[in-house]
């Protein structure tokens, strides 16, 4: 994950292992695998009109697919201290920040106006 700016939150693992990634996983990452399958599951099947089966088991696993990438990204940013983690602070027994102690880039937007043209 390259990125310029430093965690925001406490970092717990700065190179965490596809193990250490996947043992990290809570009930919203397994969540967030299940919605996108099943959603697109149901739209497959609903949409592939002859060949209704084989359409709904593509589209399951390409929301499979999808719902993984999302749920290994959060829970790799987590350990790494890019979002926030006060779970994973609990887990391993550090302390977690108070809103004071984050940096204010998370909190406030410094350009609002970035999307308008000059």
């Amino acid at each position: 994950m390259p990125t310029v700016e430093p965690p925001c939150y406490p970092v717990i693992n700065r190179n965490p292992s596809v193990a250490a990634i996947y043992s990290n996983y809570g009930l919203h990452d397994y969540g967030m695998i299940a919605a996108p399958t099943i959603l697109s599951a149901i739209y497959g099947f609903y949409s592939g009109k002859p060949i209704r089966r084989p359409q709904m088991q593509f589209c399951g696993l390409l929301g499979f697919i999808a719902g993984g990438l999302v749920a290994y990204n959060n829970s790799s940013a987590r350990l790494m201290g890019y979002r926030s983690n006060p779970n994973e602070c609990a887990r391993y027994g550090l302390e977690y920040p108070t809103k004071a102690q984050i940096p204010p880039k998370v909190w406030v937007v410094q350009d609002d106006n970035w999307y308008k043209r000059v």
